[in-house]
């Protein structure tokens, strides 16, 4: 059985993708590269018999064995940080940032977004939270209209008053919400931005990142308030994010 483990788990990852993909709306960001793996190990599977004829194999395995024992630490390290990170600040709030996911057929708010629109939606209703409401997201290219536009449509159809709701549309990506969202905040409050106080709202493998983005983006008294991930995106969005928050760190 052990020899068969790397053709289990990689059947497991090819599978495991086709189905989320099936069930959900949307394509699922990082599938591309799980699948790959997937697919490396299936491939490894079928060939280690010749490979283990090469002179430096028993070399090159230990090596990656190495290297992968050190990758996972790190992971393993970085999902503790994610999970733990506080995710429910209940308190109230000058304006309730609220950061894109993405679209269904370009128009409507896929089932994450649903999720954050949501948990806004509880803030102000469960916890009377007054503040401004600021829809980050610009239009993708598979889009129709913007990722922002959607949500306020939403929250409109939910009983949000229109002139509640601040419309930023230009963003592309997690650091762009916060930079342009700042330029709206500072605008409509005529105050600087460590004079107002911000609830991020965002899903809960989110949280720590976007924290994170927030503060190289000059947020200073700010929450976060989270939605829970959908149970079968689960392990590809934890995944997904352990990667997202190095390259953030590193680069953004």
């Amino acid at each position: 059985m052990r020899k068969n483990n790397d053709l289990i788990l990689g059947i497991i990852l090819v599978i495991y993708i086709l189905a989320i993909n099936l069930l959900s709306s949307t394509k699922i960001a990082f599938s591309i590269p799980i699948v790959f793996v997937g697919l490396a190990l299936i491939v490894f599977h079928c060939t280690k018999k010749r490979l283990r004829q090469i002179k430096v194999y028993k070399k090159i395995v230990e090596f990656f064995k190495v290297m992968i024992c050190i990758g996972l630490i790190g992971f393993i390290g970085i999902e503790a940080i994610i999970i733990a990170y506080p995710k429910n600040k209940k308190e109230n709030s000058d304006y309730i940032l609220i950061l894109g996911a993405g679209l269904t057929n370009g128009k409507t708010p896929n089932l994450i977004l649903q999720g954050r629109l949501n948990a806004a939606l509880k803030c102000i209703d469960e916890y009377d939270n007054t503040g401004y409401i600021v829809v980050s997201g610009g239009k993708g290219d598979d889009e129709h209209i913007s990722e922002a536009v959607a949500m306020s449509t939403y929250l409109i159809d939910k009983g949000i008053p229109k002139e509640r709701i601040i419309i930023e549309d230009q963003s592309r990506n997690t650091n762009e919400n916060f930079k342009y969202s700042k330029e709206k905040i500072e605008e409509h409050s005529g105050k600087f931005l460590d004079q107002v106080s911000v609830k991020i709202v965002t899903t809960d493998f989110h949280a720590f990142r976007s924290s994170i983005l927030a503060k190289k983006n000059g947020y200073e008294n700010f929450g976060n308030y989270s939605s829970n991930t959908v149970w079968h995106l689960i392990p590809v969005m934890y995944t997904r994010e352990a990667f997202g928050v190095v390259k953030s760190i590193l680069f953004d």
